[in-house]
């Protein structure tokens, strides 16, 4: 909200100090733009995150020119400036998700050795007039002259940027041999993320959030304020793959944004990705009447590590999934000779993905030739929409071209895998907050830390209404639970309860999710008389707004029943699971995750009974709906594998191949029989 008024505030004043007269490029520019002398102050480190993908690193021991700062920020904009060999080295192992290239100028084995061994340094250059007599291995580059080392810069950033764009698609959690088959939590984001940003308002304002936000993320670089005000002044939605094609700082955003999962920084370009998406259906559309075959291949090739190679190998028939816009071409000899054309270093192997793609088979993808959009390209560009899965098919060396060929078939199966699930939420966005919607389900994939700054991006770039302000109070108020703070818990869910109980009318259905939240609260401090009263209070609320069937009520009744289960009280805890059961059974898909909840609970009532027969068979089909539907390290899935090997513990079934899971779950015997119950929470959007 703050940010709305500022940029209003802002523009009003520009608008008086300049009169009637029309404004120039470089008045509005200079308006936002703060002296280039005050930015660059030597040894002065950006205090922001970086929002690109790369970071240059430069250690001098002397002070840094000021123009041939401004000119390499003009080609990546993020640089920090160092002249101490420790702090800079400490810094540089602090980096986790960008790339990093280092400029020296001057000559240290020791120094270079320790940047050879870092994973995240991409590049070295050695900037100085003095030439060795001899250039170390680990150097990329020895530049004597500003110009020199601004073209080796300028080609290393554009090298690096392709070859990111191709890393991200398999392996997006950065986990050797994982099986990414089991990656359905992933793909179930994906989609309901596409679905949700496309139902988002494009309205004037999204618009100008962003120009007033990147404007000041990007103070001082003269090259991008052009570009934001060129978009201010011309963007309109037909135009989102031209923007995307010309390598904009949009691209830069997105693109970094999409392989890390930065929430907060979507959240901005909402309608500009909604856009694009929208605007590569309509092409893919046309190419669909254009193209009479049904099979068609593209290409990429990029550079990887060995054993990243070793990854590809031990996934063979798993699924990958692309979680960005994919660059891809038709054109196999442009690929072909651009790869045999790359330095690699010792751990580096070059690979070439070869995609296929069957448009009778595959109903999920969307693609669209995009080189119409880009000036003098013959190269056959094809532009892949976000979250499309991908079966690894084979990875195989080629002796005669010294390279891997990774071959990869376009597929459904991902999709179908969460279908059911995704048809559900989609049914509910039409009644539905979507951007607190999807909140929701970043809460659901266990980010707890993501989902906090998501609903704090919303409070900061959007003017809730009265309704949505107590939504998010509710949703903060469970994230903080799920962290462990209950008084912060309470106090927001106290406030959520409150606003939504004093509205005119009140919205008592939403005052009955956040009593129900505070019952969840209490029960986790063991205020269990207090527990009930709220879950009681809930009940009682959601009967003079809801039928006895609906699926709230049924998870009011499952957090109930898990009272009576720690009061041993178990003929009261199984009636109000039945009663559950039989509300989910005739409103739920059959792989709902509420429905994994109530099985988790009635195999620890069944538990707590010793009847270890009945537990085991519901924690087995808990774990398989949670299988089908959440990233395989999500907190539900492993608490409810440590629940079956307690029950095999028990049984003395040591010869079952699922014992060794968990064996620590013996200690773990004499845990309080409540410990491992699962609440019910409601979705409040």
């Amino acid at each position: 909200m703050l940010s709305k008024v500022k940029f209003a505030i802002k523009s009003k004043r520009n608008r008086r100090a300049l009169g009637a007269r029309s404004i120039s490029l470089d008045e509005q520019i200079n308006l936002n733009l703060k002296s280039t002398d005050e930015f660059f102050i030597s040894n002065q480190q950006r205090t922001e995150t970086n929002e690109e993908d790369i970071t240059i690193v430069w250690l001098s021991k002397t002070k840094q020119n000021k123009s041939l700062l401004t000119s390499l920020r003009f080609i990546n904009d993020y640089i920090q400036l160092f002249d101490d060999e420790e702090n800079a080295l400490t810094y540089i192992q602090s980096i986790l998700e960008e790339k990093l290239i280092v400029i020296i100028d001057y000559f240290n084995d020791h120094l270079l050795t320790v940047l050879n061994e870092l994973k995240q340094v991409d590049a070295i250059f050695l900037f100085t007039s003095t030439s060795p007599s001899e250039l170390p291995s680990c150097i990329t580059a020895f530049c004597s002259t500003d110009e020199e080392l601004i073209n080796e810069i300028d080609h290393t950033c554009q090298q690096i940027n392709r070859h990111l764009a191709a890393f991200s698609i398999y392996n997006h959690k950065n986990k050797e041999k994982q099986d990414l088959t089991h990656e359905a939590g992933s793909v179930l984001f994906f989609q309901l993320f596409k679905a949700a940003f496309k139902k988002l308002p494009t309205n004037s304002e999204s618009k100008k959030l962003m120009i007033s936000k990147y404007r000041d993320y990007y103070v001082g670089n003269r090259k991008v304020l052009n570009e934001i005000l060129d978009f201010e002044l011309n963007y309109k939605s037909n135009k989102a793959i031209q923007w995307y094609t010309n390598n904009s700082f949009i691209y830069r955003l997105i693109n970094k944004a999409l392989r890390t999962e930065n929430i907060g920084c979507l959240c901005y370009f909402h309608f500009y990705i909604s856009d694009l998406s929208k605007q590569l259906e309509k092409e893919f559309v046309k190419f669909k009447k254009q193209y009479s075959e049904s099979t068609i291949k593209f290409y990429r090739s990029f550079k990887t590590t060995s054993e990243q190679i070793k990854n590809f190998q031990y996934n063979i028939g798993s699924l990958i999934l692309t979680n960005e816009y994919l660059s891809t071409t038709r054109n196999r000899e442009i690929v072909y000779d651009f790869i045999k054309q790359l330095n690699i270093q010792s751990n580096e192997e070059k690979v070439i993905f070869e995609y296929t793609i069957d448009m009778k088979l595959v109903k999920s993808i969307i693609f669209a030739d995009i080189s119409q959009y880009k000036q003098n390209s013959n190269d056959n560009e094809i532009l892949i929409d976000i979250g499309v899965v991908f079966k690894i098919n084979s990875c195989i060396y080629n002796e005669k071209d010294n390279l891997w060929i990774v071959n990869v078939s376009a597929t459904d199966e991902g999709v179908d895998i969460a279908s059911e699930y995704v048809e559900y939420q989609k049914a509910k966005m039409t009644d539905s907050n979507i951007m607190l919607m999807l909140g929701h389900l970043i809460i659901e994939t266990g980010n707890y830390y993501k989902a906090e700054k998501y609903f704090d991006a919303i409070l900061h770039s959007s003017i809730p209404n009265d309704e949505e302000i107590s939504c998010i109070y509710y949703n903060m108020g469970r994230i903080y639970r799920l962290k462990g703070e209950y008084d912060r818990a309470l106090e927001y869910l106290d406030q959520a309860y409150t606003t939504h109980s004093k509205a005119r009318p009140a919205r008592l259905i939403s005052a009955a999710k956040a009593m129900n939240a505070m019952g969840i609260v209490y029960k986790e401090q063991d205020n269990i008389t207090q527990a009930i009263e709220s879950f009681e209070s809930a009940l009682k609320t959601y009967g003079k707004t809801l039928q006895a069937s609906h699926p709230d009520v049924a998870g009011t009744l499952i957090n109930l029943g898990n009272i009576y289960c720690a009061q041993e009280e178990f003929t009261d805890a199984l009636s109000c699971f039945n009663r559950a059961q039989h509300i989910y059974d005739r409103n739920l898909p059959p792989n709902h995750p509420n429905i994994a909840i109530l099985l988790n609970n009635i195999g620890n009532l069944y538990q707590q009974q010793s009847q270890l027969d009945l537990a085991l068979n519901a924690y087995q089909r808990a774990l398989a709906i949670y299988e089908n539907i959440l990233p395989p390290n999500h907190p539900d899935i492993v608490r409810n594998q440590h629940n079956i090997s307690k029950i095999y513990i028990m049984l003395g079934d040591q010869k079952n191949p699922n014992f060794q899971l968990k064996q620590t779950a013996q200690c773990d015997l004499n845990i309080k029989s409540d410990s491992n119950m699962e609440i019910i929470e409601m979705i409040n959007f």
